[in-house]
């Protein structure tokens, strides 16, 4: 596992790196045709037709202990969705030498009427596998399961990997999909399969085929009644079964006996990878034997010994002179090690050409730079606190928690902990802290006793810029399953305008027996502040008792950026919204987050848009309303004065501004199930609002096209606009209706949007089943529940393929669980190369000043709304992660290698914990605390500082790059492929569903 995490922390660098919009890790379809039409295959193929028999097969479930259960020996083969896919293999050799023009999959359904195969995927297989003999997904030492290729033994590619590393595009594999016949009167049904997935069989580039089910989840809606049916089970007789065996007839024509070109020169890059490894880049030699150049064998010597690389590592052809990409990785190479490198390409017949070789030096990039350590140490533990009034006074991190009740500490330290740390001597009655200008620092100072009246004060006399503020908190109930109280916490913040107390008296909930209240005091550095030693005071003062704390500030020699170069996005819904002012907006932008409102439901219909006119949009309200937050006028009294919004959500979605329900026919498949009205107006309404964007000149904020509908959601709600999952897609149907979307939009934004960041997004937890549907098209994911394997395959897509960003999503912590959660989760999720992380929902609801909400991040207010102290632990990861985005830039270091000091230092793995099995997830990281988060910020500050680096209002410059629909991945339908029914969606009408 250490190789597999030292692989995932270093992907996005690559983004900027490589620069190239369109490397290929698979072949590039130059399409000629309407890139959002479902293409007219064509039928029947040239040549004759040759039986092969299955020779081997089993079934695989992804779903909880099924994972490691094999199923070579049932009679039965089964497809469910995203959930269960069969492996079958044919005996290629009598098709060696061949050209492959067509093919067809026979199969004798199990399930002819209450679930017939519809749709299927055929898709070759990057690793070899074993059937095995076993029944009921009972684990087999030795034979293929989910997450392995040989339970037990062998990984299906690199540690960590599952089967969904090794098909459907990922590994660099080939596949296609195709509509099945209908059962026929013997309940046989046939699937056409691609030429090109058989030919990589027969040309010893593919081990096998895998079959999937790419309709999944089907619905229905018949007589006002909805439906929805998750991943029928389709099953078909497997090779164990006899004469209801599966079998593929293939059709040739011709032979061919003349191998490739050889490959004539490569391209190595080593200069931005982590030791050992290298990206290898080669242009696709001709072929003119009758058939094409498909892929190639790659093997390298070490030593005396020649060694084949994994096959999914090594690239398909692409058209003749179109460049391909390998990276060599998860291989146990030394260090600047130099291996001799020979590549031989395969036509589609099975001729390999003459070899290739050159001896190559792979990266001697050091993993883990060498960061000094703090030249100054916490303070001695003490419990010796000095006293008020009859208050015992503790000075902790912003970070810590403390029980009102009892004292304890979330999450525990040692003893001694309030009185000696790494903020507080209570010995000396000091405070020290450190901070870059245009950055706050805080503290939280604790008071323990029982007084009326206390009054604090924090001054910084000497330096008229610096005004720091006092806020108290406020308490809410925690309360179990059953409602019942369990304890009470402090989240919610108010600014301290007069005195205080303990017990509090402030806020709708008293904490019984209280004994502890903390106030938070912070302070902003502006950007003028001259850098070095500043002098402060905090004053407590009870009666006629005062205590004097001094407070001892540094102020390092550079300046946090005022655009944001990761961006804590507070995803937002009804409550905020900018005709009713920008409160939410401006306290988000202080605590550098940003809110991001989604101004539609699950009907379509925005709350608040321009209106359309049917060519173009009447801008006068928009503009008046949501200009000053793309402009930054919103902010021009605050810290970044007149920085825009980071993100912004676009009113377009599948409804508006044009009609759904007037231009759907009922169908599981985007393109073709719209008129072409829909499709031009939708462009047309694209384009207007980039046209406008440009004209504005907002070229900070990025605007997303996002679907987030489900149509499940129909159930609950008649007027649903989604006839698929577009948040949280789950089924292949879904995944291909948001390519749909993203084709359509690119085609329209990218001629006319200039230099106006239009990107299309996606929220997706199931990414790891997307294959590379979305390659090319989406701009940025936020993936949910992201892990090592999510990560990873994300890597891959920026450097296979190109350009592209993700983010994290989930939800914050709970108010019982540490508030060091959210900072580490912007640490780690840096660290895997996110650009941000999204809580799901950050408004508090209208009982939230009373009971707990996880969501409740902003609490709303008369006064307007006020902060959480978990937001506040999102200001300190965003200001963390400036810290170390401009160690990188200042001393040009690439991410890995910061992100492996990092490592070292804290725990960044976390772990992923869902309430139930739609939840967003939150993640929890079990062994950080605040002193640890204290030394890598002090580290990286010091070093940083030295340099003295001029500022610059922008470290990162998100891309805006224009892409070309007509050149993606080469997937979708079988191209030679008889017509048969559509399997459709039983529904009487969809426009009388929706009224």
């Amino acid at each position: 596992m250490a190789r597999l995490k030292r692989t995932l922390i270093w992907g996005l660098l690559f983004l900027f790196l490589l620069g190239s919009d369109s490397g290929s890790g698979n072949t590039l379809a130059p399409y000629h045709g309407d890139p959002t039409a479902a293409p007219k295959p064509f039928w029947p193929p040239a040549g004759q037709n040759i039986k092969c028999p299955v020779t081997r097969d089993t079934w695989i479930s992804s779903v909880g202990e099924e994972k490691i259960g094999s199923n070579g020996g049932e009679k039965q083969l089964k497809v469910k969705g995203q959930q269960e896919y069969s492996l079958f293999d044919i005996d290629p050799s009598p098709l060696k030498g061949k050209i492959v023009t067509g093919a067809l999959l026979h199969i004798l359904s199990a399930s002819p009427q209450k679930a017939p195969f519809a749709r299927l995927g055929v898709s070759s297989i990057a690793s070899q596998w074993v059937e095995g003999t076993s029944k009921s997904y009972r684990p087999q030492t030795g034979s293929s399961c989910f997450i392995q290729a040989e339970y037990q033994k062998r990984d299906w590619a690199y540690s960590g990997s599952t089967l969904m590393d090794i098909m459907f595009g990922r590994g660099h594999t080939l596949w296609k999909f195709a509509e099945c016949s209908m059962p026929d009167r013997g309940e046989w049904q046939t699937c056409a399969v691609d030429p090109d997935v058989v030919a990589a069989r027969v040309a010893g580039l593919s081990y096998g085929f895998c079959i999937y089910d790419e309709v999944g989840s089907i619905w229905s809606f018949k007589k006002g009644e909805f439906q929805y049916t998750y991943f029928p089970n389709r099953f078909c007789y497997s090779k164990e079964s006899g004469k209801s065996a599966p079998w593929l007839e293939v059709w040739v024509q011709g032979t061919d006996s003349i191998p490739p070109e050889p490959v004539k020169s490569i391209r190595v890059d080593i200069d931005q990878f982590p030791a050992g490894e290298a990206l290898v880049r080669w242009d696709t030699p001709r072929d003119s034997g009758g058939g094409k150049t498909l892929g190639f064998q790659v093997s390298y010597r070490k030593g005396a010994q020649e060694i084949f690389m994994p096959r999914y590592l090594i690239p398909m052809a692409g058209n003749p002179g179109e460049e391909v990409r390998m990276h060599i990785q998860d291989l146990p190479f030394n260090p600047g090690e130099s291996i001799t490198l020979t590549i031989k390409p395969v036509d589609s017949a099975g001729n390999v050409g003459q070899p290739f070789t050159r001896t190559i030096k792979l990266s001697s990039n050091l993993p883990v730079i060498d960061i000094p350590l703090a030249d100054i140490k916490p303070f001695p533990p003490s419990t010796n606190l000095p006293m008020v009034g009859g208050l015992k006074v503790a000075v902790v991190d912003l970070l810590d928690k403390i029980d009102p009740q009892t004292g304890r500490m979330i999450p525990g330290h040692e003893e001694g902990y309030k009185g000696g740390n790494h903020i507080y001597s209570a010995r000396k009655k000091l405070i020290r802290l450190q901070s870059a200008r245009n950055e706050t620092v805080a503290f939280q100072l604790n008071l323990d006793g029982h007084a009326r009246n206390i009054a604090v004060r924090y001054t910084f006399d000497r330096n008229r810029n610096l005004k720091p503020k006092i806020s108290q908190f406020v308490h809410v109930n925690i309360v179990n399953d059953k409602g019942k109280v369990i304890t009470v916490l402090p989240d919610p913040l108010i600014p301290l305008t007069g005195t205080c107390s303990i017990p509090s008296t402030t806020g709708q909930v008293r904490v019984p027996n209280q004994t502890n209240l903390s106030l938070i005091c912070e302070m902003y550095i502006p950007h003028e502040e001259s850098p070095g030693k500043k002098k402060g005071k905090v004053t407590i003062s009870v009666g006629n008792e005062n205590l004097e704390l001094d407070v001892d500030l540094t102020v390092w020699n550079f300046t946090l950026p005022n655009k944001l170069s990761f961006v804590p996005e507070m995803n937002a819904y009804a409550t905020v919204f900018p005709g009713r002012g920008y409160d939410y907006y401006r306290v988000a932008h202080e605590h550098r987050t940003c809110i991001n409102w989604l101004p539609y439901g699950w009907h379509g219909i925005p709350s608040f848009a321009p209106e359309w006119k049917g060519k173009d949009f009447d801008w006068s309200e928009w503009d008046e309303k949501v200009g000053p937050l793309l402009e930054g006028s919103a902010f021009k009294d605050m810290p970044r004065k007149h920085e825009p919004v980071d993100v912004f959500y676009l009113p377009l979605n599948e409804n508006w501004p044009v009609n759904i329900f007037e231009n759907y026919t009922p169908s599981y498949w985007a393109d073709e199930a719209f008129t072409t009205k829909y499709q031009n107006d939708l462009k047309k309404s694209f384009s207007a609002f980039a046209r406008h964007c440009e004209e504005k000149s907002w070229h900070d904020t990025i605007f997303q096209f996002y679907l987030n509908n489900k149509v499940y959601y129909r159930k609950k709600f008649k007027k649903s606009s989604a006839p698929w999952i577009f948040d949280e897609p789950m089924n292949t149907q879904d995944f291909w209706a948001l390519r749909w979307y993203g084709i359509l939009w690119h085609s329209a934004v990218d001629p006319v949007k200039g230099d106006a960041k239009m990107w299309y997004r996606g929220d997706i937890s199931f990414s790891q089943y997307g294959r590379n549907m979305l390659c090319g098209v989406m701009d940025v994911e936020y993936l949910g529940g992201n892990n090592p394997q999510k990560t990873r395959m994300k890597h891959d897509e920026q450097i296979l393929w190109g350009k592209s960003n993700f983010a994290e999503y989930g939800t914050a912590n709970r108010i019982e669980m540490p508030n060091t959660q959210p900072t580490v989760w912007c640490l780690s999720a840096w660290s895997k190369g996110a650009i941000g992380v999204l809580p799901w929902q950050t408004i508090g609801g209208k009982n939230c000043w009373k009971i707990a909400e996880q969501t409740a991040l902003f609490y709303p207010h008369s006064s307007g709304p006020k902060p959480s102290v978990r937001l506040k632990a999102f200001t300190r990861g965003q200001q963390d992660v400036e810290y170390l985005s401009l160690l990188c830039d200042v001393f040009r270091l690439p991410r890995y290698s910061v992100v492996g000091w990092l490592s070292k230092m804290t725990d960044l793995e976390g772990s992923i914990y869902n309430s139930y099995e739609a939840d967003a997830g939150t993640v929890r990281f079990e062994k950080v605390n605040s002193m640890v988060l204290w030394k890598i910020r002090y580290c990286i500050g010091k070093m940083v500082s030295d340099k003295a680096p001029a500022y610059r209002r922008a470290l990162l410059d998100f891309d805006t790059t224009k892409r070309d629909m007509r050149r993606l991945p080469d997937i979708g339908y079988v191209p030679v492929a008889p017509q048969v029914d559509r399997y459709k969606p039983e529904c009487d009408s969809f426009i009388e569903s929706a009224f």
